[in-house]
């Protein structure tokens, strides 16, 4: 059976790679909601199941359709292995011991550092994300640790969203310890954590703090480092991708071997083994990033695919990357990273010719490869951008032509003198020139981010992007038509993509809303008004930057209740005032808010005194309440409210034991992802 536009007869044709790593992915993506229930998605999935074998029946496509569902039900399957292995129980004064990896931050008085080969009472568990105060000696990569402590469960879901930070570190608990109550055996470290201190310890100190911690994410990806403010700048510019390890960076490095086998004559086929090595051993010392893994896997084909004489076909080869990626760990198809990377190479594969062939009419060529390189790379991440950071700046598209050919100078740059350095130590005093180079970088990306062009994007959902990307990449690159009607159904349809991502906010509102946030036993609120205005109860202990990342913001408005200072917010003085939209009253431990027509109540508990304790008893018992916390809700009171609690108890209607962090939307019920 054939179909017609405009008189020219065309077939679809699916690569079965592309069917494969697509079914896979949004089995995957699906699988999360069909657990949750929700009947939206459910008749989704549905209908999306139904258009497939329809068309694979009708077309007699049985190959298609087979690989379809059953990679479909693989990915299900693949997501509830994935995510029962992050169903963590709390453990209680139990006896820990774990080994001290290379992910160590040193403040004045305490250690932020990651256990791995963890026990707990003789069981083994997940990494540990541990917190030592006051430590008695020192702490370095390799020491084992032995201490009694109790160890709190990570949530993967939070907040509706994906902690990817907890992911990709294997962290399924988080502890507090007294740095008096730790025994310490020293060690020493693994080969990829000596590397990748060496390569730290040569990049500080001889580049500045800010420029160095972005050298160490374009080398290794590990993107911890990077400074808040530099991070931000990156972020509001739309230069955020360049920090991950790409393409670019496998490409040049692959070159690089390339030529200099070619200078020594090796054999293809060992030249072929060597590369396969050397790729092998930096995604070993990168972490296996799954940027890292996607481009290793195809420069690693494209190079055997001219050692066998075949053709080399990008998505196809994309494909592979990606169905290895989510067979190894189907939870990365929830990583922010993970994403952007496929669909920024994918959307490149596919627009960029169309693009490039319209904008020559135009532009000389190399300028329009350029221009057509960035819109499609612009594209591929723009739902992402929505998703995850839910802000775009208009003139990214300027920002990344200016800043990514100065990156293809400065990285070569960099790996050249790096590797120099760590031969010749003296050679390491040469990084000054990449030093100056990601300081220009830097000042390009503020000025961009500092412009008023922020166009703030409606969080999208996983399973349309994925719903989204499959119809582009089906409309557009398979269609076997005329070149014309292939590039007018293209740039049809991207146009589409990109005005529904960028005008969707405007059907959209946040609502008036409060999240509760629980870190290592203390508890913080954050109210959210129908304008937007932010207001954080309590002392914010809890990582900002992960709070703002899965809610979409950036700062908060007002804390009331804090004695750290906390960037961008005005610090709001205890007893009763208004702030904005909020009516507030503070008294001792005890918080009570209005805005918006709601009213609400919070405390942490631990903070009031017993008499505080019946002092709220006395409110409760007069005044009503749309939302109450109280950490310890252990007695009856008035029922015409929420009320949530840290334990099961008779008088909570939400326990945070079972919900861990979440979100109370007054317009639209409850509403929070799997926790």
């Amino acid at each position: 059976m054939k179909f017609n536009v405009a008189n020219q007869p065309f077939k679809l044709n699916f690569r079965p790679m592309v069917v494969v790593f697509l079914s896979f992915l949004f089995g995957i993506v699906s699988a999360r909601y069909l657990y949750g229930g929700e009947l939206f998605y459910v008749i989704l999935v549905v209908l999306s199941l139904g258009a497939v074998l329809i068309y694979g029946f009708l077309r007699k496509k049985y190959l298609f359709l087979i690989l379809a569902v059953v990679f479909f039900f693989a990915g299900n399957a693949g997501f509830f292995i994935s995510y029962n292995s992050y169903s963590a129980v709390d453990y209680q004064n139990v006896f820990v011991v774990g080994r001290v990896n290379d992910k160590i931050e040193r403040e004045e008085n305490y250690y932020s550092l990651i256990l791995e080969d963890v026990s707990a009472n003789e069981e083994q568990i997940g990494n540990v994300s541990l917190y030592v105060w006051s430590p008695k000696e020192e702490i370095k990569t390799g020491d084992v640790l032995f201490f009694t402590a109790d160890l709190d469960s990570i949530k993967i879901f939070t907040l509706n969203s994906f902690n990817t930070w907890a992911f990709r570190r294997n962290i399924t608990h988080n502890c507090f310890v007294e740095g008096s109550k730790i025994q310490l055996v020293s060690g020493e470290a693994k080969f990829d954590e000596s590397a990748r201190l060496r390569i730290k310890d040569l990049i500080y100190s001889n580049m500045s703090e800010k420029s160095a911690s972005v050298a160490y994410a374009l080398v290794t990806g590990d993107q911890a480092l990077v400074q808040t403010d530099v991070n931000q700048s990156y972020r509001d510019s739309g230069l955020i991708h360049i920090l991950s390890v790409s393409g670019l960076h496998i490409t040049f490095l692959a070159t690089l071997v390339a030529w200099i086998l070619k200078l020594l004559k090796v054999n293809r086929y060992v030249n072929f083994g060597i590369t396969f090595c050397i790729f092998l051993m930096y995604s070993y010392i990168c972490d296996f990033l799954p940027s890292v893994v996607r481009s290793v896997i195809m420069g690693l084909i494209f190079i055997a695919s001219g050692l066998f004489g075949r053709a080399y076909d990008g998505l196809s080869s994309l494909s592979i990357a990606g169905i290895l990626n989510l067979f190894i760990s189907p939870l990365y198809a929830f990583d922010v990273g993970f994403l952007m990377s496929y669909a920024c190479v994918g959307a490149i594969y596919i627009l960029q010719p169309i693009f490039s062939k319209c904008l020559r009419k135009i532009f000389p060529n190399k300028v329009a490869d350029l221009f057509a390189l960035s819109f499609a790379t612009q594209i591929g991440i723009l739902p992402f951008l929505a998703s995850f950071f839910s802000t775009l700046n208009l003139l990214s598209f300027f920002s990344n032509l200016i800043v990514v050919p100065i990156f293809a100078i400065l990285f070569p740059a960099l790996i050249i003198l790096v590797l120099l350095a760590l031969l010749i130590a003296p050679a390491g005093v040469l990084l000054v020139g990449v030093d100056w180079g990601l300081q220009i970088v830097l000042v390009i990306a503020s000025f961009f981010a500092s412009t008023d062009l922020q166009l703030s994007l409606n969080a999208l959902d996983p399973i349309a992007i994925t719903l989204l990307y499959m119809v582009c990449i089906v409309a557009s690159y398979f269609f076997m038509a005329s070149i014309r009607n292939k590039y007018a159904v293209t740039v049809l349809l991207s146009t589409l993509f990109a005005l529904f991502t960028l005008l969707s906010p405007l059907f959209y509102t946040r609502g008036s809303q409060v999240s509760v946030i629980e870190t290592y036993g203390s508890y913080n609120m954050v109210v959210e008004s129908k304008s937007g205005q932010t207001l954080c109860l309590g002392e914010p202990v809890f990582k900002l930057n992960d709070y703002f990342k899965v809610s979409g913001l950036n700062h908060f408005d007002y804390v009331l209740g804090s004695v750290v200072q906390v960037e961008n917010a005005e610090i709001l003085p205890s007893g009763e005032g208004q702030a904005g939209d909020f009516n507030y009253k503070s008294d001792g431990g005890i918080f009570v808010v209005e805005f918006d027509g709601i009213k609400i109540l919070f405390t942490n508990d631990e903070s009031i005194s017993y008499n505080d304790k019946e002092k709220l008893r006395e409110i409760l018992a007069k005044e009503r309440f749309d939302f109450v916390f109280i950490k310890e809700y252990d007695f009856p009171i008035s029922k015409t409210y929420v009320a949530t609690s840290d334990k099961k108890g008779l008088y909570a209607d939400i326990s945070l034991q079972n919900l861990g962090n979440f979100t109370y939307n007054f317009e639209k019920n409850f509403a929070w992802g799997i926790d």
